[in-house]
């Protein structure tokens, strides 16, 4: 079984589940840019989009997300200050602007302008990738 736990706004996500050796399986928050970040760069690849990814952390994010996502994954990490503001301001300055806490606070920010291109791929009849349906659920009614 999988299992998340969001707060009141909505703005602080874990993710959890128990493994098949009973274990307990945390995903803090640089797991959860990773995966966001994965999956995103993938679908922007997929459907041939020219926006700029990028993931903002603080000087406590886990060097490991942080290696896999510039080396592995190829998307641009900035570091900031510790703190919300700092971490959002700086995700304003991407197309899609990744930031998590490790304790899951955090958000995906979709500029006006990546929306309207993710929007434009989603409706295109004559696009054929596999991610429409995906690029259409992500460009639903989503802003800074």
């Amino acid at each position: 079984k999988k299992f998340a736990s969001i707060d009141g706004d909505a703005d602080r996500v874990v993710y959890f589940y128990v493994d098949a050796n009973k274990k307990f399986c945390l995903l803090d928050g640089d797991k959860i840019i990773a995966l966001v970040g994965t999956y995103l760069q993938k679908l922007i690849k997929e459907a041939n989009l020219n926006l700029r990814i990028g993931v903002v952390q603080t000087a406590y994010a886990n060097g490991a997300a942080t290696n896999y996502l510039q080396t592995v994954i190829g998307v641009p990490v900035a570091c900031v200050p510790t703190g919300v503001k700092f971490l959002h301001h700086k995700a304003t300055e991407y197309d899609i602007g990744i930031y998590f806490e490790a304790n899951g606070h955090g958000t995906v920010l979709f500029s006006p302008e990546s929306i309207s291109k993710i929007s434009a791929v989603a409706a295109d009849k004559k696009k054929s990738c596999r991610c429409k349906s995906c690029l259409a659920f992500v460009g639903a009614d989503q802003t800074h």
